[in-house]
C-alpha cells in the first residue's frame, strides 16, 4: 500500500509538471493591466511561468502553478505571496496575450521573446552608461546604466545620499519606444523616443521630455592602480624604496617657499567616479596660497578630500595644511606614506602642458595614489589621482586647472 502511494504521489507530480511544460503558458509574460471595477493599475512586473511548474517574478521563486486545459483555469499557489494564489479563469489565451479573472481582478500579460528582445537590445547602440542632462542644474546626479541581454541599473546621487536601483528594459525600433521595468521616477514604464543618437537619447513620458546623454566616452580616462601595499617591501618586510627620496623635484622647502611667493590660489578639477558606472561628479576645488617669506611659512588649503574653504559640508573644518620647515614632508601635502618614483612623464591638464616626476604612492587605509608633481613648480601637483577598491571605495580625480598669481 505505501509503495502504491509514492508511485501516484510521483504520477501526480509528472502529471503536474507535464501539464507544465505542455500548456501555452509556459515562458516569460509583462503584466499590463490589473483592473478592479473602474480602477485600473499599470504594475508592469515580469512574471516567468516555468516549464517545471514554478512561478518566478524578480528572481524569486514565489509559488507553483499548473494549467488545467479541460476547464481552462490557471492554478496558482505561493506561501509567499496572495496575488499569486487562485484558482484563475482563463479569458484569452494565445501566442502573445493571456488574460485570466481573479476573484475581482482582471489580469492583462503580454508574452515576451526573451531571445528576441536580447538581440534587438543589443543592436539598439543603449548599452552602457547615460547621465541626466537636467541634473547640471542642482546637486543630483542620476546615471541609467543599459546592460545586455535586457537589464538596467539606475543610480541617483545626492550630497550624503546615493540609492541604487534596478529592473528590465525593452527597446522597441518598429515602435521607436523604450519600456523600463521597475522602480524608477519620470521615465518608468513605456517611453516615446524623440531623437537616439550615440551620444544623446530624448524621451518623452507621460508628456515630459527627458534629455539623457551617453557617459562612456567621458573625457576623463579611468586607471585604476593596481600595485598594492605589499610591492613596497621585500619579502622580508624591508621598505625597498628608501633612495627615492633623492629621485624627487622638490627637496628644498625654501625653494618651495620662493616658488609659490606670488601664487595666491590653487584651482582644481575635482572628479569623482560613480561606481558601477564610466560616469564622473565633477567640480571645481579652490586652495588658497598663504606665502610669508619674513616668517618663512608656506600654507596650501588641503582641497584633496574633496571640498575646499569655499563649499564645506556642514560641521567641517579644513584640515590645517602648514609646511613645517624643521620637518620637511618630502611628498607635501600628503602626509607619511610610502611611495616610489614610476618615471617622468610630460602631462597636459586644463592649465597647460608640465614636465613631471610621477610618484606611485599607498596609504594608511588601504588608499592608493598616484601623483604628477611638476618638476619646476614645486609645492603643485599637475594631477592626482586617488584610488580606493571595495564595498566602502572611492575613485577620484584632482586635476590642475588654473594657478592664480598676485599679479
Amino acid at each position: 500500500m505505501k509503495k502504491a502511494t509514492i508511485i501516484l504521489i510521483v504520477l501526480l507530480s509528472l502529471i503536474k509538471v507535464t501539464n507544465a511544460q505542455d500548456s501555452k503558458i509556459s515562458g516569460s509574460w509583462l503584466v499590463t493591466k490589473i483592473v478592479v471595477g473602474d480602477q485600473v493599475d499599470e504594475p508592469l512586473f515580469v512574471i516567468d511561468y516555468s516549464a517545471n511548474g514554478s512561478i518566478i517574478t524578480q528572481g524569486i521563486d514565489v509559488g507553483s502553478w499548473s494549467h488545467n486545459q479541460k476547464e481552462e483555469k490557471l492554478i496558482m499557489t505561493s506561501d509567499m505571496d496572495k496575488d499569486f494564489v487562485g484558482d484563475c479563469k482563463i479569458i484569452s489565451l494565445n501566442e502573445k496575450e493571456l488574460n485570466f479573472e481573479k476573484g475581482d481582478q482582471k489580469w492583462f500579460l503580454s508574452r515576451l521573446n526573451m531571445d528576441e528582445i536580447a538581440k534587438i537590445n543589443s543592436e539598439s547602440g543603449l548599452i552602457g552608461s547615460w547621465k541626466f542632462a537636467d541634473d547640471a542644474n542642482d546637486d543630483s546626479t542620476r546615471v541609467l546604466t543599459f546592460e545586455a541581454p535586457d537589464s538596467f541599473t539606475f543610480i541617483e546621487k545626492e550630497p550624503g545620499m546615493e540609492s541604487r536601483t534596478g529592473g528590465m528594459w525593452i527597446y522597441n525600433q518598429e515602435e521607436k519606444s523604450l519600456l523600463l521595468i521597475g522602480r524608477i521616477e519620470q521615465v518608468r514604464g513605456k517611453n516615446r523616443i524623440l531623437t537616439i543618437s550615440k551620444k544623446e537619447l530624448v524621451l518623452e513620458n507621460a508628456g515630459v521630455e527627458i534629455i539623457i546623454r551617453k557617459s562612456d566616452d567621458s573625457s576623463q580616462k579611468i586607471e585604476r592602480l593596481n600595485f598594492t601595499g605589499d610591492d613596497f617591501f621585500d619579502e622580508n618586510g624591508d621598505y625597498k624604496y628608501d633612495s627615492e627620496e633623492g629621485k624627487l623635484p622638490w627637496t628644498d622647502p625654501f625653494e618651495m617657499l620662493m616658488s609659490l611667493v606670488n601664487t595666491s590660489q590653487l584651482e582644481y578639477n575635482f572628479s569623482a567616479l560613480v561606481e558601477g558606472t564610466k560616469v564622473f561628479e565633477t567640480k571645481k576645488l579652490t586652495a588658497d596660497v598663504k606665502t610669508d617669506k619674513d616668517e618663512q611659512s608656506v600654507s596650501i588649503d588641503f582641497i584633496f578630500y574633496g571640498y575646499d574653504r569655499y563649499d564645506l559640508p556642514d560641521d567641517t573644518q579644513l584640515p590645517p595644511n602648514i609646511l613645517d620647515f624643521n620637518y620637511y614632508n618630502r611628498l607635501y601635502p600628503l602626509k607619511e606614506n610610502s611611495f616610489r618614483v614610476a618615471g617622468q612623464e610630460k602631462l597636459t591638464t586644463p592649465s597647460g602642458t608640465f614636465d613631471c616626476t610621477v610618484i606611485e604612492s599607498v596609504g594608511t587605509s588601504e588608499e592608493k595614489y598616484k601623483l604628477w608633481m611638476i618638476n619646476d613648480k614645486p609645492g603643485i601637483y599637475a594631477k592626482i589621482i586617488e584610488d580606493k577598491e571595495g564595498m566602502f571605495g572611492h575613485y577620484y580625480i584632482y586635476e590642475l586647472k588654473n594657478i592664480i598669481t598676485n599679479n
